[in-house]
């Protein structure tokens, strides 16, 4: 037996009134923005595990590297050390060291720093909203901010953040850095500054 025309047709309706309306209960993706070395790091607001928010646009002025990380990955755990020991020797008026856990579970993520002794600022991306944002599927993956905002480097996998070698780069680019804001701001309006 074999649906009259009309019956198929308002079945038809109906499933697409019904996807539509499945369609619209979902939450739209960010478009993914993804971090390009030499431009502007795109603008996001990190969320620390008590709920307060700080936009990464608040450490500019200072040289940041901002790593993503996870419990569960073993190169991460591995890292902390190196990044803790790295921020305490960076001086805190020209450097940061964030952390963005994408643990799904806070408390997880929180003991885990405690335990470690890990003190740098570290935020929580549990919904993996900057993670989906920026089409990240690797960790660790650490972002190097330049002092204007701009995206120095993108560095996926681990390292030695404290070595003698790495924190003399993190300088030199701070320096680097610090002397074009200096030749900008004296240069006369309209004149090309080397970047």
């Amino acid at each position: 037996m074999t649906a009259s025309p009309l019956l198929r047709r308002a079945a038809l309706r109906a499933a697409l009134c019904l996807s539509v309306a499945l369609a619209g209960c979902r939450q739209p993706e960010p478009p993914v923005e993804v971090p390009v070395e030499g431009r502007a790091f795109p603008k996001v607001t990190l969320v620390a595990a008590d709920g307060a928010t700080m936009p990464v646009e608040r450490y500019r002025g200072r040289l940041v590297v901002l790593n993503v990380w996870a419990t569960w990955c073993p190169p991460c755990r591995r890292e902390m050390p190196g990044l803790e020991a790295l921020s305490k020797a960076l001086d805190p008026k020209r450097f940061a060291v964030v952390g963005l856990s994408t643990d799904a579970d806070t408390l997880l993520a929180r003991e885990f720093l405690e335990q470690n002794n890990i003190t740098f600022a570290n935020f929580h991306d549990g919904d993996r909203r900057i993670v989906r944002q920026f089409g990240l599927d690797t960790y660790p993956e650490t972002f190097v901010i330049g002092p204007d905002g701009t995206l120095v480097a993108r560095v996926t996998g681990i390292r030695e953040w404290d070595s003698a070698d790495m924190v003399r780069l993190l300088e030199n680019t701070w320096a680097a850095h610090a002397a074009d804001a200096a030749a900008a701001a004296a240069a006369p309006a309209g004149t090309a500054v080397r970047q």
